[in-house]
């Protein structure tokens, strides 16, 4: 019987492997060009079946370049609307001459140098401690990815607190490392650490007020209320001694901080009530945590400010982990955090060879003065209103639309059979999301349920690509309307 099941778990696991042939095949289907076809041949002879294109489109896209306007061009000269900035990663455009530029004085001078501190990077730390939120004394540490930061951050927060929980909500997504990965809570991260996921004990998963869905009380009448709800939980664990968090009577706490992201990013551009983040934060400082902030999507004028936690005054992270736009493309990330944080613990504490490397901290310089000299922070908030306007406008014509939320250029849109019962449309977004490929349009599924769109476009894109956006969309909905008779 135990042999049986292990090898049904197995069965099931390789499942989850597509098969190379049928790729190709629905590639044809799909309609990928001749060099496309060819690449992607070659593509499956080389590259890892696990790698991040095949688990988004049945057939992925061969992409070669970019052209002005958000404009994505594959191997064949087909364009696409780009509508994920790569990941959230070119928010100022993907050809910024002036970070070139950049790029090329930092490289004839030096590139890299075994983490050694340089002007430029000096120079970096300084702009990144004055426009990150807390108006306190601040310092920073330099990583290469999101995962890394957050990897920095993790350590941190024990190491000063001497402490070793870390709570973070079910569905953040902080990186899959191993030492990320107990804090990115979906089930295909941790089905691909078999047989056993990143072994972190020290991790505890409060429920985040996924407002169309809440669950902490599925019959909440507002957002607000499932956020009172979500919030309540979260005290009650702090104030009963047997959750393991804290002692009420000696007031000792096992707790480093809260790890958290704002707004939830791969899990499908999902926007907290407005009373969640200050409540929690609240609770943080009531019972003597650090609050993190995990902004490496949110940041970056993406959401119409800054930084996501700027919506809410008051609320000023002990630490801010950056990363995707800083640079334009170049890996690079940072930890900004309490200057007594940020020294707490001695020389070498945490290592990584191109930390701070002379190149990527030029081109994030560049980046980052892009960013406020154009106000892409309210070309953001501009652009988003009109673009979330006219995907409301939308549901008023489209029954498959359940759910339209946003921020800025941070949008999520859910889908569902049935707007009575809520019934998650998970094979129809995955069959619009190669529809829209077809049709001159590249978005990122997401969703809890695979029933989301993530929508993160260049901020620099221009409203008569976002309303020729709304066209496509317009025309793609119609037709899963009508293949999934939905009515």
């Amino acid at each position: 019987m135990r042999l049986t099941k292990i090898l049904e778990t197995i069965e099931k696991k390789l499942k989850m492997i597509p098969d190379p042939q049928e790729i190709l095949k629905k590639a044809v289907t799909w309609g990928l060009g001749p060099r496309s076809l060819e690449l992607l041949r070659r593509a499956l002879e080389v590259e890892s079946l696990g790698a991040m294109p095949f688990s988004m489109y049945d057939a992925p896209p061969i992409v070669e370049e970019a052209v002005d306007d958000a404009i994505i061009v594959d191997a064949d000269g087909k364009r696409y609307i780009d509508m994920m900035a790569g990941f959230a990663v070119n928010n100022v455009g993907h050809h910024r001459k002036e970070v070139l530029v950049a790029i090329i004085e930092q490289f004839n001078r030096l590139v890299q140098y075994s983490e050694m501190l340089s002007e430029v990077r000096i120079k970096l730390g300084e702009k990144l401690v004055q426009i990150t939120p807390g108006s306190f004394k601040k310092k920073v540490f330099y990583g290469l990815t999101g995962s890394d930061a957050n990897e920095v951050a993790i350590k941190l927060a024990r190491y000063y607190t001497g402490r070793p929980i870390i709570i973070t909500q079910w569905a953040d997504y902080h990186g899959r490392t191993i030492g990320t990965v107990p804090f990115t809570t979906s089930f295909s991260t941790w089905s691909q650490n078999y047989p056993l996921m990143g072994a972190d004990m020290n991790v505890v998963r409060i429920p985040f007020p996924y407002c169309y869905r809440c669950p902490c009380n599925p019959k909440a009448e507002t957002c607000e209320e499932c956020a009172e709800d979500c919030l309540y939980i979260v005290e009650y664990m702090f104030t009963h001694t047997y959750y393991g968090l804290r002692d009420p009577l000696s007031k000792s706490t096992n707790v480093a901080g809260f790890l958290i992201e704002p707004y939830q990013s791969a899990a499908g551009y999902m926007i907290p009530p407005d009373n969640w983040l200050p409540g929690l934060y609240k609770l943080a400082r009531e019972y003597d945590a650090l609050f993190m902030v995990d902004e490496i999507q949110t940041g970056w004028a993406r959401t119409g400010k800054m930084w996501a936690v700027d919506h809410y005054p008051g609320v000023e992270p002990d630490l801010v982990m950056v990363a995707k736009s800083i640079a334009n493309g170049l890996p690079f990330s940072a930890v900004i955090g309490r200057a007594e944080i940020m020294d707490s613990w001695g020389p070498g504490a945490h290592s990584s060879t191109f930390a701070g490397y002379m190149l990527g901290c030029a081109a994030a310089l560049k980046t980052i003065e892009i960013i406020e000299r154009e106000n892409l922070a309210y070309q953001a908030k501009v652009k988003g209103e009109k673009f979330l306007k006219g995907l409301q406008d939308l549901m008023q014509r489209h029954p498959i639309l359940g759910y339209v939320e946003g921020k800025g250029l941070y949008i999520g849109v859910e889908f569902v059979k049935d707007r009575q019962s809520k019934k998650p449309a998970t094979e129809e977004t995955k069959w619009m999301t190669m529809r829209l490929m077809q049709k001159g349009m590249l978005v990122k599924r997401a969703g809890y349920l695979g029933n989301r769109f993530a929508l993160s476009p260049p901020l620099v894109i221009s409203e008569e690509t976002l309303n020729r956006a709304l066209e496509i969309f317009d025309e793609v909905f119609s037709e899963a309307e009508e293949k999934f008779n939905i009515r």
